[in-house]
C-alpha cells in the first residue's frame, strides 16, 4: 500500500525477476474527490499482451472498492492505441481528451481520459 492507502501490485515473473506493476493514486486531493483515483501503470514491453494487466487491474480495482473508491480514470496518449484498446476491453470508456498537448519525438498528440 502507498502511503495515501491507496492499493499498489507488483508482479515477477517465474525467474523473480520484476514485469512490472500498477498502482492507484490520488486524482485530487480535495475530500470531495476521495472516491475518484487514477490508474498508473508500468511493464516490461516483452511482458504486454499475457493477461498480466488485465489480472493487475482486477486486483487493484477489488482492492479500491474496499477503500471505498468507485470510480478509476485513466489517462493515456493517443498514440498508445494498445493501452486505449486494454482499458476499452476491461470496462473504461472515453470520458474526455485534451487535443494536441504533448510532443514526443516530434509529434504531437493528444491525451485521452477513460473512466471506469
Amino acid at each position: 500500500m502507498l502511503a495515501q492507502g491507496y492499493p499498489t501490485v507488483a508482479a515477477r515473473d517465474m525467474e523473480g525477476v520484476s514485469a512490472g506493476f500498477g498502482m492507484l493514486r490520488s486524482y485530487n486531493l480535495l475530500p470531495a474527490f476521495a472516491h475518484t483515483t487514477a490508474i498508473t501503470y508500468l511493464f516490461r514491453p516483452e511482458k504486454t499482451g499475457k493477461g498480466l494487466g488485465t489480472r493487475i487491474l482486477h486486483c487493484i480495482e477489488e482492492e479500491g472498492k474496499k477503500s471505498g473508491i468507485f470510480v478509476i480514470l485513466a489517462h493515456i496518449s493517443s498514440l498508445n492505441e494498445g493501452s486505449i484498446r486494454f482499458h476499452q476491453k476491461n470496462g473504461f470508456f472515453e470520458a474526455g481528451r485534451f487535443r494536441a498537448v504533448g510532443k514526443k519525438k516530434g509529434i504531437v498528440f493528444d491525451t485521452v481520459w477513460m473512466e471506469m
